[in-house]
C-alpha cells in the first residue's frame, strides 16, 4: 500500500495556507505601523521629559538667561544644532550650553525616522518630521516659548496619529 498524499489533499492544504496568510498579512502590517508610532511616541516623551527637567532647573536657578540657551519663559530655545533636511544629524541633543538627551536621535530621510525641517530662532520655533513611509508622515513644531509640541501640516488620520504621539 502506497502512503502518499493525493492531489486533492495537497490543493486543500495550499488553499488553507493561502487563507491563513491573507488573514495574517494585514495584521502584520498594522503591527509594523503601530511599532513605528510607538517609537515616535517614545522619542517625543523622552524629549518632553528633558524639556521639563531643564525648565525645572531654570526655575530653581533663577539667574539663568538667554545666553544659557533658555527662552525668557525658561524653556530651551532650541532642541539641537542639527542642519535642516539632512541625514546623519543628531536631533534633540541640545547644544553646548544646554544639553538635552545624552544620545541624540540620528536623522535620516528614509522611512521610520526623524529629520529637522525648519527653524526660526527669532520666534524659538523648530519643525521636525517623522516619516512613516513615502506618503505618511507627521510634522511637529517645538515652541520654545511654552516648551510644547504642536502638530502642523497634517490631515485626516495622520493628524489624529500626530496628536496621539505628542499628547
Amino acid at each position: 500500500m502506497n502512503k502518499s498524499f493525493t492531489l486533492i489533499e495537497l490543493i486543500f492544504v495550499i488553499v488553507i495556507i493561502g487563507l491563513l496568510a491573507s488573514y495574517a498579512a494585514p495584521k502584520f502590517m498594522q503591527t509594523k505601523e503601530s511599532a513605528s508610532a510607538s517609537s515616535a511616541l517614545s522619542i517625543v516623551s523622552s524629549v518632553r521629559t528633558s524639556i521639563e527637567t531643564k525648565h525645572g532647573e531654570w526655575i530653581i536657578n533663577d539667574n539663568l538667561d538667554d545666553s544659557d540657551g533658555y527662552t525668557p519663559q525658561g524653556y530651551p530655545q532650541k532642541l539641537d544644532d542639527a542642519d535642516l533636511n539632512k541625514a546623519g544629524e543628531y536631533l534633540f541633543e541640545g547644544n553646548s550650553t544646554l544639553p538635552l538627551l545624552k544620545k541624540g536621535v540620528r536623522s535620516c530621510l528614509d522611512n521610520d525616522c526623524w529629520y529637522k525641517k525648519s527653524e526660526d530662532t527669532d520666534k524659538n520655533l523648530s519643525d521636525y518630521i517623522y516619516k512613516f513611509n513615502d506618503d505618511d508622515y507627521i510634522q511637529v513644531e517645538y515652541n520654545g516659548s511654552n516648551g510644547k509640541f504642536e502638530c502642523v501640516d497634517s490631515d485626516g488620520s495622520t493628524k489624529k496619529e500626530c496628536e496621539s504621539i505628542i499628547k
